[in-house]
């Protein structure tokens, strides 16, 4: 069941009053999830660092959740060196396999608009996977028993879990079986469940 805008308000400000006195005053709503996931000494850190001068708490939030011992003064200057340039780059190969798997999904969408969806933040995640498969696919180590293994049990678990965001989407059903993409449900099962 889907949480209503009302009862989602009323879980973050619950989630307000459990940060540190002093703290909560400079947390948005919008916010207070990603700060109340911190762990409680970097929540210390973030309100030593706002009333140090800290103006903008997601880089400083999202940098305590990466490293929670992150010194002060890292969190008011941060490094030039953003996350992005920190990211491997992504082969143009993998760009266009990627572009044409969004074409194989939806079979109307022109090249050029794959191309550019393939380029948007909200397939940074899709990007970052193609990349990691085909450089999975390139280790010699895969043809390792328990190397091989392991990296099937956790692809199996993963198409498990997208299977069942699948069961509960019937928009992303439909919108499945109207792609070309093959879609058999997986099978396997875990047999030590």
């Amino acid at each position: 069941m889907t949480e209503n805008y009302q009862a989602k308000r009323a879980r973050w400000r619950r989630l307000l009053e459990s940060l540190p006195e002093g703290l909560r005053e400079h947390v948005s709503l919008r916010n207070v999830e990603s700060v109340a996931a911190l762990p409680p000494p970097a929540q210390v850190k973030l309100l030593e660092a706002v009333q140090a001068g800290l103006k903008r708490l997601p880089g400083a939030v999202e940098q305590l959740r990466v490293n929670p011992d992150t010194p002060v003064e890292e969190l008011l200057h941060p490094s030039a060196v953003t996350a992005a340039e920190e990211q491997p780059q992504i082969s143009q190969q993998v760009k266009n396999e990627l572009a044409g798997l969004v074409q194989l999904c939806f079979p109307d969408m022109p090249r050029v608009s794959a191309e550019a969806l393939v380029e948007a933040d909200v397939m940074d995640i899709a990007r970052q996977t193609a990349q990691v498969h085909r450089l999975l696919f390139q280790s010699d180590h895969l043809r390792t028993d328990f190397v091989l293994l392991a990296v099937y049990g956790l692809i199996r678990g993963s198409l498990d879990q997208l299977e069942e965001l699948i069961k509960q989407a019937p928009a992303i059903q439909q919108a499945l079986l109207q792609s070309d993409l093959p879609w058999k449900p997986n099978e396997w099962s875990n047999p030590h469940a």
